[in-house]
């Protein structure tokens, strides 16, 4: 059995798959929840803020409740926000211009 190793998504950290992370269903990962937080992560919870581990829900149980938010999510897969590399892709087809274009359009503003 294999450990596998990669990139915490906000701060660079490296993470054990072995250890203890964070991870997004759109396969973001985290170190920690502090970063976690910077994408806006949430984890499944109840609308409400009742703690479901404590069965504090009026339900008996709330995962059966309307208010239940069943998948955990980041502002990423929620489409709230977007990488920067599909914003500049986007960007460049909005004002017509290639990646070339906008090479020597930026050398050219060094000069």
């Amino acid at each position: 059995m294999g450990v596998d190793f990669f990139d915490c998504d906000v701060c660079g950290e490296s993470i054990c798959d072995a250890g203890d992370y964070e991870s997004c269903s759109c396969g973001r990962n985290w170190c920690s929840m502090e970063c976690a937080e910077v994408d806006e992560f949430e984890k499944e919870h109840c609308k409400l803020g009742y703690d479901m581990e404590d069965n504090e829900c009026e339900e008996d149980y709330c995962c059966d409740c309307d208010n239940y938010i069943d998948e955990s999510s980041c502002k990423y897969c929620r489409e709230e926000d977007f990488e920067d590399n599909i914003l500049l892709a986007y960007a460049l087809q909005e004002l017509n211009f290639t990646r070339a274009d906008l090479i020597k359009q930026y050398k050219d503003s060094k000069k």
